[in-house]
């Protein structure tokens, strides 16, 4: 509804309202009934209550979608394959979008929908947490230069200012807040971290896609799962996910796929005449 929220700021400039007629542009009609439609749209979705502001969101909108339709139609862009396809993928998403909505309103999420969706969540979580130091850079000897002079006294978190090429962390002496240890997506990195006491350093630069790194444990807690009622609204999102998932999955299992001996001969859409 992005652009109904700054048609909306645009008809609220206007002085005067428009009348509730059909108008016509470049000889198409735009209906009172076209009108009266989108002005229900207009106070359902964007909430605007007022009558006079429905009706001038309402014009402005379908007067700049004819006025856009009829320049696209004059340059043929229908037949344009990208066109098509974006047209065609629109349609898809409007379409799904409409499909889930209409099924969850007659399927809604259950409480023990909302219960497995709650368990699935907690055998994924991970309550260990740690903070950690680190540095980013391209090679292994500069990681294990940096790793010597930090070890001869030189302080870790100007080190990462200067020579990290993580630049967020850097600007924070090379400091990651609390993470989960099984969201680091760095081979070996669980296992090194697991060994560490709070403060001491890795010993080893640590390869990862982005580089060679290297870190310092600077504390660690353990955090458990939040009951239910406290991320009820996390929850109930994940379990209306895996049901719109389910019902879009099951709606492909359950088509009829075969390979055609021949393609029938498609219909022709009538359209208007061009000019």
């Amino acid at each position: 509804m992005k652009k109904v929220v700054m048609l909306c700021l645009l008809a609220a400039s206007m002085s005067t309202a428009l009348a509730q007629t059909a108008l016509k542009i470049n000889g198409q009609t735009i209906t009172t009934s076209e009108q009266h439609e989108l002005m229900q749209l207009l106070a359902k979705e964007a909430r605007i209550k007022s009558k006079v502001d429905q009706e001038r969101v309402a014009q402005r909108i379908l007067v700049e979608e004819k006025i856009i339709g009829q320049a696209a139609w004059r340059q043929k862009l229908e037949r344009d394959p990208l066109v098509k396809r974006k047209i065609a993928e629109s349609k898809i998403r409007i379409y799904r979008e409409a499909l889930v909505n209409s099924y969850l309103s007659k399927h809604p999420v259950t409480d023990q929908e909302l219960s497995a969706a709650y368990e699935a969540l907690k055998r994924q979580h991970d309550p260990n947490e740690v903070q950690i130091r680190y540095i980013l850079v391209d090679s292994e000897k500069e990681a294990k230069d940096l790793l010597y002079l930090i070890e001869i006294g030189e302080k870790m978190d100007k080190l990462a200012k200067e020579k990290s090429l993580d630049k967020a962390s850097a600007a924070d002496g090379g400091l990651l807040p609390f993470t989960a240890v099984s969201k680091f997506n760095i081979p070996g990195f669980a296992n090194a971290v697991k060994g560490l006491k709070k403060g001491q350093l890795y010993r080893q630069p640590i390869k990862s896609q982005h580089g060679y790194q290297i870190f310092r444990l600077e504390d660690s807690r353990v955090v458990p799962m939040p009951p239910l009622d406290q991320i009820k609204t996390q929850v109930q999102a994940t379990a209306v996910q895996q049901k719109s998932t389910a019902y879009l999955n099951s709606l492909f299992r359950g088509a009829k796929i075969e390979q055609a001996s021949s393609e029938k001969r498609k219909a022709k859409t009538v359209l208007p005449a061009r000019k």
